[in-house]
């Protein structure tokens, strides 16, 4: 938490779960962080008073609380094959009166869960039924958690954005009118030193800037970049030296363009994507193409934050640029 809020964080969110093994009530060979990491608790009082202890320590400091991670996937919750989600949503709901109680200003986030777009996963998906039992108990949210990886490491952006699509029409189908939260998102992977995917400077600068824009664009109120130097999957934000990489100042350039004004929102027209931020134009393409000067446009910056005067038809590609 010190180190966090020394580097100037002031949303901290924080995720709930993981079982210790003498708390669990069951054990399998996939629970990724130990024997019963992934069980629910014997007693949900065991969990219910570890969260209030941490609630009391970091009130006003800790921001947001996850009540579990990945629940759809096995490794990280295995609560019961016929009835983990309703298990799930009692859990979230006894949580989140017990830490509203001592502090009423921290968000409760719903548990997340990964994300595969195929038509099973608006109505037999985890996701579905652990939402749609969260709505019948009346557990109290103020979010609900997503991680919008791409279904395959090579996927990049767009295959997040036909994630979201999948992910609101659950919350339409169930009737759950809250904040969507993308709280682990990146691409590519380095966990298999046979398989790695690992995309190249430049495009991961795009991949990254592109997943801040379609996060404004598509209403995700809060995106999380899963990591920023941990080395684990494919996109590092940060030096060893803690300097940025060419993905992390996109980021910080990506962050500079979107604050300078008010956010217009969006349109897509023959493969280009125009942006508009104020009086600037953030743009990008599908795929390499030219378009004419626009009026009034004098500048065109990229991602490494380098600018340069604007010519009667500027190239545009699918890592945006700043027109100014």
């Amino acid at each position: 938490m010190g180190a966090a809020e020394r580097a100037g964080a002031t949303e901290i969110l924080y995720v709930l779960g993981s079982t210790p093994k003498w708390a669990a009530s069951r054990f399998s060979s996939v629970d990724l962080y130990g024997p019963g990491t992934a069980s629910l608790p014997k007693k949900s009082s065991y969990y219910l008073k570890y969260a209030k202890a941490v609630a009391k320590r970091y009130k006003g400091r800790i921001t947001s609380y996850q009540i579990w991670n990945e629940a759809n996937t096995r490794s990280f919750y295995n609560g019961g094959k016929y009835d983990g989600w309703i298990k799930l949503a009692k859990l979230t709901k006894d949580a989140s009166k017990a830490i509203r109680k001592i502090d009423k200003r921290a968000d409760i986030v719903a548990a997340s869960s990964t994300v595969i777009p195929t038509p099973k996963f608006q109505t037999e998906s985890f996701f579905f039924r652990y939402l749609r039992e969260i709505k019948r108990q009346k557990a109290k949210v103020d979010a609900i958690s997503v991680h919008l990886y791409p279904v395959n490491p090579k996927q990049g952006p767009d295959s997040r954005v036909a994630s979201i699509a999948a992910v609101r029409k659950v919350m339409r189908k169930v009737g759950l009118n809250k904040p969507l939260w993308d709280t682990e998102v990146n691409y590519g992977d380095r966990r298999n030193p046979a398989a790695q995917v690992v995309p190249k400077p430049k495009k991961a600068a795009g991949y990254v800037s592109r997943t801040y824009l379609d996060s404004a664009r598509y209403d995700i109120a809060r995106t999380f970049w899963y990591g920023w130097d941990i080395n684990v999957l494919g996109i590092t934000m940060s030096n060893p030296d803690g300097s940025p990489t060419r993905a992390g100042q996109a980021f910080l350039t990506t962050r500079e363009w979107m604050t300078a004004g008010s956010w217009k929102g969006c349109k897509d027209s023959r493969g280009v994507t125009t942006c508009r931020v104020g009086a600037t134009k953030i743009v990008y393409a599908s795929k390499s193409t030219s378009l004419k000067r626009p009026a009034g446009v004098t500048t065109v910056t990229t991602l490494t934050g380098a600018s340069k005067a604007a010519d009667t038809t500027i190239k545009v590609g699918t890592s945006p640029i700043r027109l100014s």
